[in-house]
């Protein structure tokens, strides 16, 4: 029963000696926190270290569609919500224009799909970093596909997942 307890606390103990994880915007190794950009002093398997820079790579780019799209739909709805009557002077009669909201609707969905443009690439970054800390702590990422039962309007479906 020794042998057994002892042999199960140290299989528990290699298993969370030197495994990466992420914490919010961080890596954390052996107790230690570093920023994302040390992460050539984390990943030591070189497919890891590739996945990771493409997740690194994905975010930025989904970062910088979120921020324009953001951007864009803040100044289209403040010129939207924004009064909507000026008040002109035209040969010295004051004249009341309203002001027409089409435009800056129009940036308000072009602003949402170029948010829509950036999802993706946030998705895939977040998929290709999680495959890199699996590739880094040794865990499986080979092919796993799944049955699934769903409702299917008033029937049941049998689903292939892969």
């Amino acid at each position: 029963m020794k042998k057994i307890l002892l042999l199960s606390m140290a299989f528990c103990f290699q298993s969370a000696y030197g495994q990466v994880a992420m914490s919010g915007n961080q890596l954390m190794k052996d107790g230690q926190t570093y920023k994302m950009s040390k992460y050539n002093d984390v990943f030591k398997n070189p497919e890891a270290l590739s996945y990771f820079k493409k997740a690194r790579t994905n975010n930025t780019v989904g970062t910088i569609f979120a921020g324009v799209g953001g951007g864009v739909i803040g100044v289209g709805l403040a010129r939207a919500l924004s009064g909507g009557k000026t008040t002109v002077t035209i040969n010295g009669q004051p004249q009341v224009i309203k002001q027409d909201n089409s435009t800056a609707w129009t940036a308000v969905g072009i602003g949402a799909g170029i948010v829509g443009i950036g999802i993706p690439f946030a998705l895939a970054a977040k998929k290709n970093a999680d495959k890199a800390i699996q590739l880094e702590n040794g865990e499986s990422t080979s092919f796993q596909p799944y049955f699934k039962v769903e409702s299917a309007g008033t029937g049941l479906a049998l689903s292939y997942n892969f």
